[in-house]
């Protein structure tokens, strides 16, 4: 799972770069908003990540509280209503009609909105696995180690994403025409560093076929 969701990255930047390369050739405004909605895109796939990481916790603490279980349940439920907002949204800002634009702008707020939300939710189980830390596996802790070191990164990309949809007239945030340097430290390099972490855990931590066999969990367990 983590491996398609990091396919799924790399074609989102795969498809950027190629959606601004484009652009630059062509006035299309079609074009033009499909380049911002997927140079945005690339923090979904690093959200639903972490969603993953937090996902193997609970999988591996059965003793786990119920409403903690519960709260991931929702979490994903924002997750798709948020993703799918922001794909109707961008849909509509393409279009030709001002009202369809006025509709896909608020759509995408609202679905960015929305994303923030869930990322509250994952945030505030991080804070109940943290209190509950001297109870988890070795393994558990290593991935909460993990999220807790990207959650910073996640929230400044985060940030830069919100600057640049609520803030259309500052050009600082404009991801085609605005400076190149705030793109580059505050969206990019957020990314990049997110999936860094992420690709080293990944490695580290057992395989997921490997955790689930009996000796595993229980040398998890004494340590």
């Amino acid at each position: 799972m983590a491996w398609i969701i990091l396919t799924f990255f790399s074609i989102i930047r795969i498809t950027a770069g190629i959606l601004v390369i484009i652009g630059q050739e062509s006035s299309s405004t079609g074009v033009m908003v499909a380049s911002v909605i997927f140079l945005n895109a690339g923090v979904f796939p690093l959200i639903a990540a972490t969603l993953g990481l937090i996902r193997i916790i609970t999988a591996l603490e059965r003793e786990m509280n119920q409403q903690i279980r519960q709260c991931l349940v929702v979490s994903r439920i924002l997750f798709i209503v948020g993703i799918g907002l922001t794909v109707a949204g961008g849909a509509l800002e393409g279009s030709d009609t001002t009202s369809d634009v006025l509709i896909g702008v608020k759509l995408v707020k609202s679905g960015y909105i929305i994303v923030v939300v869930f990322v509250g939710c994952l945030l505030a189980m991080q804070v109940y696995f943290w209190t509950h830390r001297s109870s988890l596996s070795a393994t558990s802790r290593t991935v909460l180690n993990a999220t807790a070191l990207a959650t910073p990164f996640i929230v400044v990309r985060i940030v830069y994403l919100f600057l640049s949809v609520f803030e259309p007239s500052d050009l600082r945030w404009n991801d085609l025409s605005g400076p190149i340097a705030p793109f580059l430290t505050m969206g990019l390099l957020m990314e990049y560093a997110v999936v860094s972490i992420y690709l080293i855990t990944g490695f580290i931590i057992p395989s997921w076929r490997n955790i689930e066999k009996p000796e595993i969990l229980l040398s998890e367990a004494t340590r």
